[in-house]
């Protein structure tokens, strides 16, 4: 009975709303309700796009909250799929975002055959929406034993195609009408046109066309509902016709004017005299909306004039894609246009390179901003493989709305593009739909339950029975990572630490204590929740039907025959090593001893499995440490450890080590230490080390589904100069971080370079955003 009461209650109270509520009051609700769940976007920045497979892959992610315009602080767990040209995975990787910003290397070998390759970034909250939000970067690797056909930039003209867009949708009889017009090969890259004509079926010339360097152009003419129009293109190497879609009789078309001064936003709404009969009784709602910010007015023909403009101000809309909507009483879209808001000015950067001693260039730079996180690649001048082009704020301002995303957006940003209002007007006239659809809001069809991941979750479980009227405390202890967290046990002595934030290969001890803080020895079980989240949507390949041509490239063979090797690792070191006294030889003498010296990096098992053992975990994960030397016949035998001269019980207590917390290390291959012939690994702490955590009654956990490592990137060395010049990075500098000082300066060598091209991204806390890619000039000493 209370179940169909509450039922009953719901039904009233919707249809009590549909009754009362006014279609605008309707509309609102809908476009808010649809974005009320806040929107992560992503970009990423690669310090290049075409890499040899010997070198690294490197890239700077930035994550973007779409409904507030600013860093999207929340985010941690970023999956990245990294796909062959087959489309097959190839490798996987959880990367930590902190503070809305995240970075990686990827290693590049010999298994990378040519080919391109496509890295997916998103997330597990993107799977809420039926919209793709991830992003895709698109990058050629290159095997340098083969020869690389160096792509022409001309386009594959027998590929040539013409795609029209009415504006508003629909070509509308005996009116002006604007027609977008783009003309692209099979690779989407834009051709220009000049003096591209329509003509109608007598071959009567209507209009002329342009289009610019991204293929994009308009016209403007006044159709027949019973003439047949068509698009012709004849130049030296394109020859197409096209008809236009058909003319209508009656309907609507959305034009605008975005150039007006004091921030006004004029929209025209134009109809025809049949247009006019059929709305003449109807109030229609024209709304201007970016996710939930939604800016409206009703209007209608009742004056019998076929336009009706409204005004808005732009002070009240978002910076980036806005959509222009007509919806009718029946809450049906009627019409649909895309516009660009531009109001906001953007941070200033200058750069300055000059040459300073050792033969390295200072490339020193100021952005006029506070609060700011950027990343910097450097690249020769004449390097092929030049960023890919999505700025980051193309990224978040113009395709994290579009329905079709363009390859290719820094020069709608570019400030030295001064067509650049224009060219960005001709894009968005030649898009066919945002791509957040009204028919979606309107059914709200976009609700779903996946959760905000953050971190691993580790459980544990005691299997032993516990004292019901005791109270006892379990720890997850990593002394490496700072992680100590501390809880009571529930009453099904189970205790879930979510969020952990640790990365691949984190050694974690689980410590169970009673009333009387005692540690206790007990079986427990540890489950560790899997990080790794499957995308949900279609993913949005980089479609190429381009044929198989004859190859007519330049052809560049790599240097492999050994030769002059031109390296940009230039930064002499003077060697000023003192040889430190052993404190520890005394009882050790036979031994190979090391003193650990401060600028070693890298963990204890790592220098062990440097120094003559075969180092890893088992199918259980725990660790061990085979010795090569057979002794008395058998087989590779594990050696003894001690830790300040206490045998370890357990070699997985070596994971919470670090070389860098190590005093010496004895290594006693010939066994003389030890009563049974067994090698020895002394190990001694440094004098401030602690280790006292009573590990005898600890339990043990190597952490296999954490965060990708952090890799640091390296430079590679070229056989050549012009290997260099081609493919080569002279920098890459994930993390430069502004505060109230905008100036910032970066050192690396020359590489005989009399011009550099500087490629810069980021953002700040505030949500402005920086995208920069400028050739500079090396000033000579």
């Amino acid at each position: 009975m209370k179940f169909s009461l509450t039922i009953c209650c719901l039904l009233l109270f919707t249809k009590s709303f549909s009754q009362t509520a006014t279609i605008p009051e309707k509309i609102i609700t809908l476009v808010e309700t649809y974005f009320s769940k806040e929107r992560e976007s992503i970009h990423v920045q690669f310090n290049k796009t075409i890499y040899v497979n010997n070198e690294d892959i490197a890239f700077k992610g930035y994550v973007f909250n779409k409904n507030r315009s600013i860093p999207f602080i929340n985010t941690t767990n970023v999956q990245l799929v990294i796909y062959d040209e087959q489309k097959k995975i190839i490798q996987k990787q959880i990367l930590f975002s902190n503070i809305g910003s995240f970075d990686g290397v990827i290693h590049l070998n010999e298994k990378f055959t040519s080919g391109k390759y496509y890295f997916h970034f998103y997330t597990n909250w993107m799977n809420n929406f039926i919209e793709d939000e991830s992003f895709i970067q698109t990058v050629e690797i290159i095997n340098k034993n083969e020869p690389y056909h160096i792509k022409s930039k001309e386009p594959v003209w027998e590929t040539t195609k013409i795609t029209v867009f009415p504006e508003g949708g629909i070509i509308l009889n005996e009116i002006s009408n604007r027609i977008g017009i783009q003309v692209t090969d099979c690779n989407k890259k834009g051709i220009e046109i000049h003096g591209g004509t329509v003509v109608d079926s007598k071959s009567n010339e209507i209009a002329v066309f342009n289009t610019n360097a991204t293929g994009n152009g308009n016209f403007y003419f006044i159709p027949n509902a019973d003439e047949t129009y068509f698009v012709k293109i004849k130049s030296e190497k394109i020859n197409l016709s096209q008809v236009l879609p058909k003319v209508q009789n009656a309907g609507l078309v959305i034009s605008y004017n975005n150039n007006l001064p004091n921030n006004i936003l004029a929209i025209v709404v134009k109809t025809n005299s049949a247009g006019i009969a059929l709305y003449q009784n109807k109030k229609l709602n024209l709304i201007v909306h970016q996710n939930g910010n939604l800016v409206q007015k009703e209007f209608s023909f009742s004056n019998n004039q076929p336009e009706q403009m409204i005004s808005f101000s732009k002070l009240n809309l978002l910076e980036g894609v806005n959509t222009i909507r007509v919806i009718d009483e029946d809450l049906n879209e009627v019409a649909e246009r895309l516009i660009f808001i531009d109001t906001n000015s953007k941070p200033i950067t200058t750069l300055e390179a000059k040459t300073i001693k050792n033969d390295s260039i200072s490339l020193i730079g100021k952005t006029d901003i506070k609060e700011a996180h950027l990343s910097i690649s450097v690249l020769p001048e004449l390097n092929i493989g030049t960023a890919q082009n999505q700025s980051i704020i193309g990224t978040f301002y113009l395709n994290s709305y579009l329905n079709q995303p363009e390859t290719e957006t820094y020069s709608y940003f570019d400030t030295e593009n001064k067509t650049r209002k224009q060219d960005i007007e001709l894009l968005l006239l030649n898009q066919p739909q945002n791509k957040y659809l009204w028919n979606n809001i309107k059914s709200n069809s976009s609700e779903k339950m996946a959760y905000f991941s953050q971190g691993v979750t580790i459980k544990v479980k005691v299997n032993k029975k516990l004292n019901p009227n005791s109270k006892y405390k379990i720890s997850l202890i990593s002394p490496k990572n700072n992680i100590f967290n501390e809880t009571i046990l529930d009453k099904n002595n189970e205790y879930e630490f979510k969020n952990i934030f640790a990365q691949d290969s984190t050694a974690f001890f689980i410590k169970m204590t009673n009333e009387k803080n005692e540690v206790l020895k007990t079986p427990i079980t540890i489950s560790v929740s899997t990080l790794d989240t499957i995308y949900s949507l279609p993913i949005n390949w980089e479609q190429n039907s381009c044929p198989s041509l004859k190859k007519t490239e330049e052809i560049f063979t790599f240097n492999n025959l050994g030769g002059k090797i031109v390296n940009l690792e230039s930064i002499t070191i003077k060697n000023s090593y003192k040889k430190k006294k052993l404190i520890h030889k005394e009882g050790n003498s036979f031994a190979t001893a090391f003193k650990i010296d401060e600028k070693e990096i890298g963990s204890l098992l790592d220098f062990i499995g440097r120094n003559g053992y075969q180092v890893g975990t088992d199918t259980i994960h725990s660790v061990y440490i085979r010795s090569y030397r057979n002794v008395f016949g058998g087989k590779n035998d594990s050696p003894e450890v001690f830790i300040n001269d206490m045998l370890l019980p357990d070699l997985n207590l070596l994971t919470v080590y670090s070389i860098s917390e190590i005093d010496e290390i004895y290594f006693d291959k010939m066994g003389t230490s030890s009563f049974g012939g067994k090698e020895v690994i002394k190990v001694y702490l440094k004098s401030n080390i602690r280790k006292d955590l009573e590990k005898s009654k600890l339990n043990y956990l190597l952490l296999t589904k954490g965060f990708t490592k952090s890799d640091p990137y390296k430079i590679t060395a070229f056989g050549t100069q012009k290997e260099l010049d081609y493919f080569g990075t002279l920098n890459w500098s994930p993390n430069i971080s502004i505060k109230d000082n905008p100036n910032y300066e970066i050192k690396f060598p020359k590489g005989n370079q009399k011009e550099i091209q500087v490629l810069i991204e980021g953002f700040s806390v505030d949500g402005q955003l920086i995208s920069e890619i400028k050739k500079i000039p090396v000033t000579e000493l």
